[in-house]
């Protein structure tokens, strides 16, 4: 099974009480734990991992 990490802090989601708010864009990859690059706009939003393309930023 592969890890799956908080798309808040980074850390794998055993080890994290969930600190994401809900209405946050995702910050951290949620495949590997990388940080995102994350772009904000009024009517959307974008992140991009360096391993793993443009993801979901709301997952």
């Amino acid at each position: 099974m592969e890890t799956q990490f908080c798309t808040g802090c980074g850390s794998p989601v055993s080890q994290c009480a969930g600190c994401a708010p809900p209405l946050d864009p995702a910050r951290f990859c949620a495949q590997c734990g990388r940080r995102l690059t994350v772009q904000v706009t009024p009517t959307r939003v974008t992140a991009k991992c360096r391993d793993h393309g443009v993801v979901n930023p709301r997952a």
